[in-house]
């Protein structure tokens, strides 16, 4: 995301208060879908952790600690589809109009409704993507286990309801993750989608609970900037250091006994971070031989039309601005 971040925490060579200027905030880890590629309901899972819902109370309390802490982006989502919580739209509505924070987060658009849009429209959310991992139906159901066709429905609405109603915001997005059963369609899902959404994120796809890229990346390591701008909780409050800790072996506490901000400054987060500025990516383990960490090389180039942003993540694709 491209969302303004407190710029202090990208300078890792400070020593002082460092503080997140995102939270990711799981509101569920149970999921509708079964997508091959992840690692947390897809054939590779091999994480035990329970299914449930954090409380709509245990949400805003944490949120609100991060508000007050200086935070100012909050990531609904987590292992699983944030529209399956029952009070999920009272928990954006909390976000956005009653703390007057960013909002951004991903979804399978599959249980997604014309109120949800409409929701999302009113409230000022500031970004949405939707997983649309092919551009056949037969290709998608063989991927996810849904129907392709209700999901793009749903893009198509929002893209339609933000016109009519002379909105910028929220700033939409398909996503998919490369793999070998759709990477012929990847070109036309490209031209596709290009003139309809704000930008296309094709993802690098990750293997092994998702710490190591299919692909291997080749580029020489650096600290992940996640340590030091972002915190991560899960549904049951247990604050882990990486969105990529499926199976929650790296928790620092959890944040409804011992608060937030307690956590975030705690010792053991302390010498995460100092071990990163040193070059050292053993402590905790689950870091070691992490391919996936955040920050990197990035390239940018115009190509017939588009701007292309690519890292050994991610390939973003928008319409360049003369055709726009």
């Amino acid at each position: 995301m491209r969302l303004k971040r407190v710029i202090g925490n990208r300078l890792f060579g400070l020593w002082g208060d460092i503080r997140p200027g995102s939270l990711q905030i799981e509101v569920t880890n149970a999921c509708n879908f079964r997508c091959l590629m992840c690692p947390f309901h897809g054939p590779e899972n091999t994480s035990d952790r329970p299914i449930g819902f954090m409380e709509p109370g245990r949400y805003r309390e944490v949120v609100r600690d991060f508000r007050d802490f200086g935070g100012s982006l909050v990531i609904p989502q987590g292992a699983g589809e944030s529209f399956l919580h029952p009070e999920f739209p009272e928990l954006l509505e909390f976000t956005k109009r009653t703390l007057n924070l960013s909002v951004g987060f991903n979804t399978n658009g599959a249980r997604v409704t014309r109120d949800h849009l409409r929701l999302l429209i009113d409230l000022g959310i500031d970004e949405i993507g939707f997983s649309v991992d092919a551009l056949t139906p037969g290709t998608f159901k063989a991927i996810t286990g849904g129907d392709l066709e209700p999901v793009e429905q749903t893009v198509k609405m929002l893209v339609d309801m933000r016109r009519s109603m002379s909105v910028r915001r929220p700033l939409i997005r398909v996503l998919l993750v490369a793999q070998e059963s759709n990477q012929a369609e990847i070109d036309d899902y490209i031209r596709r989608w290009l003139p309809v959404v704000d930008e296309i994120v094709i993802q690098s796809r990750r293997i092994q609970a998702g710490r190591v890229l299919e692909k291997p990346r080749i580029e020489p390591r650096r600290p992940c900037r996640h340590l030091f701008d972002t915190a991560f909780v899960q549904w049951d409050g247990e604050m882990v250091i990486c969105c990529e800790d499926w199976e929650s072996v790296s928790s620092v506490g959890n944040v409804f006994e011992s608060g937030f901000r307690s956590l975030w400054r705690s010792r053991i987060m302390k010498t995460y971070r100092s071990a990163q500025r040193r070059g050292d990516y053993s402590p905790p383990a689950i870091c070691r031989d992490c391919q996936a960490w955040a920050g990197g090389l990035e390239s940018r180039r115009n190509e017939n039309g588009k701007e292309i942003t690519m890292t050994a993540l991610t390939r973003v694709i928008r319409r360049g601005k003369e055709s726009a």
